[in-house]
């Protein structure tokens, strides 16, 4: 059996903390962004929008997208402590997927005719939200909860 590695379970602990300060830290920033998309789409007022507006939140969608694919590498490459080997397998593939649902929201925004795939914008919605409940149960199980 494997011996208990303190340091590597410290190491392990605050990566994870890390990626998920990170996280919290993106979705805060990128909120408003979505929020002034969401209003102006639930008005029909997307394509009224300036054009620089939806520029600049079509790039904070961009960022996000980077900063989540970049935590989910983060998450994928970290060393795990044999104890949390299938809790953190499940986490980083839920973290993955997120991120990719984060990337069908970004895409979803056309900047060259200023417009929105609503089928696909929705679909994200609904990942992210089912993704992000699965990454929450393995935190939890990891740190106990």
């Amino acid at each position: 059996m494997a011996k208990f590695n303190p340091k590597q379970m410290q190491y392990y602990v605050t990566t994870l903390q890390e990626v998920l300060t990170n996280t919290q830290e993106t979705a805060d920033h990128v909120s408003p962004f979505f929020v002034k998309l969401d209003e102006a789409k639930e008005a029909g007022k997307v394509a009224d929008m300036a054009k620089a507006e939806f520029g600049e939140i079509k790039a904070e969608f961009d960022d996000a997208v980077a900063a989540y694919e970049t935590n989910a590498k983060t998450l994928a490459g970290v060393q795990v402590p044999v104890r949390f080997m299938g809790v953190h397998k499940t986490l980083a593939k839920a973290y993955a997927d997120y991120a990719a649902a984060t990337k069908m929201m970004a895409d979803a925004l056309s900047e060259k005719d200023q417009s929105i795939d609503e089928q696909a914008f929705a679909q994200s919605e609904k990942d992210q939200e089912t993704y992000l409940g699965k990454i929450q149960a393995q935190v939890a199980k990891i740190f106990g909860a």
